[in-house]
């Protein structure tokens, strides 16, 4: 089942969230390309931070990347997030 995973990055600027999403996607490259199961990937900004939403085929292809991947970039950028919220897709659909 697919789901949908929010991590909210609190008290952030526009110009740290892009600093960490150049960390993720250096780390994505040097890994091989994109991670097996992520199907959409996008930031926006949430009050004072931003949330960073996944769309991924299941939780056990989100699972390792976020573990070997979006952890350790957070902490590499000295952000801290909130725990992830990880929810259920009962539709998805693409144009």
């Amino acid at each position: 089942m697919a789901i949908v995973v929010e991590t909210l990055i609190p008290q952030a600027t526009r110009a740290e969230a892009e600093q960490f999403d150049e960390l993720v996607e250096n780390a994505i490259m040097q890994s091989g390309g994109p991670p097996a199961g992520l199907m959409v990937h996008f930031t926006r900004p949430h009050c004072d931070g931003f949330l960073m939403v996944n769309v991924w085929r299941s939780e056990n292809d989100m699972r390792p990347f976020f573990d070997s991947i979006i952890h350790p970039r957070l902490t590499e950028a000295g952000l801290a997030a909130d725990s992830s919220v990880v929810s259920p897709i009962w539709v998805f659909a693409r144009p």
